[in-house]
């Protein structure tokens, strides 16, 4: 099969879905399919890690909105030419929208993975340009989708004030990883080095929807009848860095969170297995690849409601609290029991060989592929 994924940006500062786009194409060509990604991407060094995927690299006109410039344009239409199926991911930008025109136009089969850009609690979010463009240009290319693909089932209901993602094929999926690869990792028992500490750990991007504040003062909270917490905080900046040092500089906190650069490589499975809790409280998540990632490797995952891990945390292979400081305090407390978080450890991996196994999610995009391409 010949498969095209269109996505606007591969950069890192974009969050989780390229990982994911990524990591789905590298195992579809595993699987035997020919893929090609078109995307913007300055570092192309990445293609070189990447085995088997052709990147088709563009150049935005504008930069905000990603509106691509028209070589760009011309290499999508070339990229589309010679596809069986082409997986969009996202909406509400240029290079997705103009790629979808160009679909309808040439008549090629499509999916749609939104990654939450369809969701009402990010319809909030600038509502009247969404509006605007949505009358514009989505409403009639959404029309256009011959199936969906939404990675939870709160994302999909969510989704549905739009009338065509009821009436389309679906598939309610996670993204997935690749849990063999994961277990011949070599995991440095090192990491975090302060281990006579209770290591609390966050990895991501530093951005206000991630919600970090609230991490530096559960950490205040915590060190009033237990000063061996500490907090590592690890990822790029993205707006917050500034203010979160000042936070914990006005909380006398200086020696106790940790600030260190992103990392890509397997040096952060080492932090996220081997830390005693993996902490995410963002107001919103899709499918966050760090969550993933930790249920995966067997880590001890503490989130909020917010971020759509209900049946992962139903499961028992995370634990979910209210977005508040005095629930993420009982939750840190529970977790902190040895045999709490041996028994969320074991669940976990039970949780991903069940539902996060790339192999199998693969699998069924491509069945989904299938029965797109016999519609007429």
């Amino acid at each position: 099969m010949k498969i095209t994924h269109i996505i606007s940006s591969l950069e890192s500062s974009q969050g989780g879905p390229p990982n994911s786009v990524l990591n789905m194409a590298e195992y579809q060509s595993k699987l035997g399919n020919k893929v090609k990604v078109v995307s913007q991407l300055k570092n192309l060094d990445k293609k070189k890690k990447l085995k088997g995927i052709k990147i088709i690299n563009g150049e935005f006109l504008f930069k905000r909105h990603y509106i691509p410039n028209i070589n760009f344009i011309i290499k999508i239409y070339k990229a589309l030419k010679n596809s069986d199926i082409v997986h969009l991911h996202g909406i509400w930008n240029g290079v997705i929208s103009i790629s979808l025109l160009l679909c309808r136009f040439m008549k090629k089969k499509t999916i749609l993975t939104p990654h939450g850009s369809l969701d009402s609690f990010n319809i909030k979010n600038r509502f009247y340009f969404k509006k605007f463009y949505y009358y514009l240009f989505e409403k009639y290319n959404l029309e256009y989708v011959h199936a969906y693909h939404f990675l939870t089932k709160k994302e999909f209901s969510n989704s549905c004030w739009i009338n065509t993602v009821t009436k389309k094929k679906k598939l309610i999926q996670s993204n997935g990883i690749d849990i063999r690869y994961l277990n011949n990792i070599k995991i440095n028992k090192k990491i975090p080095n302060n281990k006579n500490k209770i290591n609390i750990t966050y990895l991501g991007r530093l951005n206000k929807i991630k919600n970090i504040q609230i991490q530096i003062k559960l950490l205040f909270k915590l060190l009033i009848k237990d000063k061996n917490y500490v907090l590592n905080i690890i990822g790029p900046d993205d707006g917050e860095l500034v203010k979160l040092k000042n936070l914990s500089k006005k909380l006398n906190l200086e020696d106790k969170v940790n600030f260190k650069k992103p990392i890509y490589g397997e040096q952060r499975f080492s932090w996220i297995k081997n830390s005693n809790i993996v902490l995410l409280t963002s107001f919103y998540e899709c499918n966050s690849i760090l969550a993933i990632e930790t249920i995966a490797l067997g880590g001890v995952l503490l989130c909020t409601n917010s971020c759509n891990l209900s049946d992962a945390a139903k499961f028992g292979a995370v634990k979910s609290s209210k977005n508040n400081l005095q629930n993420l305090i009982k939750s840190v407390k529970y977790l902190n029991n040895n045999k709490n978080s041996r028994n969320l450890r074991e669940k976990a991996l039970k949780y991903a060989l069940k539902y996060l196994d790339i192999k199998i999610n693969t699998k069924e995009i491509l069945n989904l592929y299938k029965e797109v391409i016999k519609i007429n």
